[in-house]
């Protein structure tokens, strides 16, 4: 093997429908991992692998001798710092590779995966060069990690495509969700395809998170974000957001209060049709016991309905605002401002979540879908916990069902943030433009993460066994299903600090400094 490439082993098996397995010639099997990129050199392609599966083939005398006192004796090639070689062509270790992409040699041209390498083949662990073959960067391509394996070589992820169509962040809690998200919202604001809106429940996209201190949204683009708090007490920098009674509908009520009976839902729908000018919480608490509401479900119905009239954000608009929070909020929308709106004191309280989640987002879907044919500009709304806006029990009752089946062609999308995924819709998980898959374990969420993948059970292997912030991410958005080392939320400053034009961007940190400076300026003058 030339140019300094080093032989990691040879093909001994393969099929187009089943992989290609290696014997190592590694010192041991611990020097290669899943989801590792490796080119099988064959005689007019390199077929670019990812590593599936390593294992230890079964050797009859090892049977023998395991757990034998006399088997180290008799056999010391396999003791600790006798491994070379594995004593010639007893013991070995093999990989799986599943091949990804082949390349033509002569022309370099890249082409789907449609032979197989021949026996004896030489393996070799991926460069840089190779990759670069691979992954082609565009104008709205930015990197959110390396290529497991290579920590030289960060992946172009192109983000215009990914916010083409609804996609999908999925993995265990703890696997680095939170993270990635971050990164991906910074980064869609950096390339300018779309708006984000953030519903904040933890505090982590304003100006700097709650809980690590780290840059927020608002930080790195304060003219293109604008933050609103539910709870202006605690936040003094956020403008205030409340929802004005009127805009409630049974829908929201039902989905944000799960405890409620079935008659309890029959009871909403039937005030509602008699409600008149009220709105639909005043006429629950007016409404009187009769034929169609019995008296014990009416006073169950009120007692629940309390729950979200003491929320100091529910209240309605003084007639002097000009204009609302809601209204403000749609504009801005409209503008190609990106919003983050903070939960404050109410992010631990899902009933809160459900409710603001699914009347904001009812209200954009119906200024993105007025006949008046405004060309609104793309809007990406993220969602975590999506199985609870998205479960097949609870998905007719949510705008999100919608959302994330039809809205692409209206410019408006969803990304859905989630570690259940087997508790989302079929449906919409087959919607989805893209995935990008965390560590996974439960055989039902991977089924439902994988569903749709060619050779869904083969990837499988890889979601169960790597690490906490990698991800698999497969879809428009990379040319092959990739699996990707995420990069440390501290190093995005390097990426996001120069506009496209070469010229540092202004942080809020700068602005600050800048009004600042005038201040006393004018001062001076003065």
């Amino acid at each position: 093997m030339s140019d300094g490439k080093t032989k990691i082993g040879e093909v001994v098996q393969a099929a187009v429908s089943a992989g290609i397995h290696v014997k190592l010639s590694l010192g041991g099997p611990e020097e290669i991992k899943t989801g590792y990129p490796i080119i099988v050199e064959g005689e007019k392609y390199d077929f670019y692998c990812i590593v599936m599966d390593v294992y230890n083939p079964g050797v009859p005398v090892v049977d023998a001798v395991a757990t034998s006192p006399l088997g180290r004796a008799a056999i010391p090639a396999v003791s600790p710092g006798m491994q070379t070689g594995y004593l010639g062509n007893i013991f070995y270790s093999k990989v799986l590779l599943e091949p990804i992409q082949i390349i033509d040699k002569k022309t370099s041209e890249l082409g789907e995966v449609e032979t197989i390498p021949q026996y004896f083949a030489e393996v070799r662990f991926a460069t840089a060069d190779d990759v670069k073959a691979i992954y082609q960067p565009t104008r709205s391509s930015m990197p959110i990690g390396n290529l497991r394996g290579i920590p030289e070589f960060s992946i172009p992820i192109d983000f215009e495509k990914l916010t083409e169509k609804s996609f999908a962040i999925l993995g265990r809690t703890g696997m680095g969700k939170s993270f990635l998200n971050k990164i991906i919202c910074n980064f869609i604001l950096q390339t300018g395809v779309a708006s984000v809106f953030v519903f904040d429940m933890h505090g982590e996209y304003g100006m700097f998170s709650s809980t690590d201190h780290s840059k927020g949204l608002k930080f790195y683009f304060p003219e293109k974000v604008e933050w609103f708090t539910l709870d202006p007490k605690r936040n003094h920098d956020a403008a205030p957001f409340f929802i004005d009674p009127e805009s409630i509908t049974p829908e929201d009520l039902i989905l944000a209060l799960p405890d409620l009976s079935q008659r309890m839902q029959d009871a909403i729908w039937e005030i509602n049709k008699a409600r008149g000018k009220n709105d639909v919480l005043t006429a629950i608490n007016l409404a009187e016991s009769g034929d169609t509401v019995p008296e014990s479900t009416l006073h169950g119905l009120q007692a629940r309905i309390a729950r979200l009239e003491r929320m100091d954000f529910i209240r309605p608009a003084p007639k002097s605002m000009r204009e609302d929070p809601f209204n403000t909020i749609l504009r801005r929308v409209k503008e190609s401002k990106s919003i983050v709106l903070d939960f404050g004191k109410y992010g631990k309280d899902s009933m809160v979540y459900l409710f603001v989640a699914n009347v904001i987002s009812r209200r954009l879907h119906e200024i993105y879908t007025d006949e008046k044919g405004e060309d609104l500009p793309r809007l990406v709304i993220f969602l975590e916990e999506a199985h609870k806006f998205l479960d097949p029990k609870v998905a007719d009752l949510t705008i999100f069902n919608v959302l994330a089946r039809e809205m692409r062609k209206f410019n408006l999308v969803v990304a859905l943030i989630d570690q259940r995924p087997s508790r989302i819709d079929d449906e919409i998980m087959s919607q989805l433009g893209n995935r990008m898959i965390l560590s996974l374990k439960e055989s039902k969420d991977l089924d439902h993460a994988l569903s749709g993948l060619p050779k869904a059970a083969v990837w499988s292997n890889i979601v169960q066994t790597i690490p906490a912030r990698t991800a698999l991410i497969v879809g428009d958005a990379v040319r092959v299903p990739t699996v990707i080392e995420i990069m440390d939320y501290s190093t995005i400053q390097k990426h996001l600090e120069k506009t496209p034009s070469g010229k540092k961007k202004l942080t809020a940190e700068d602005i600050g400094k800048i009004t600042k400076n005038a201040d006393k300026i004018i001062s001076s003058i003065d």
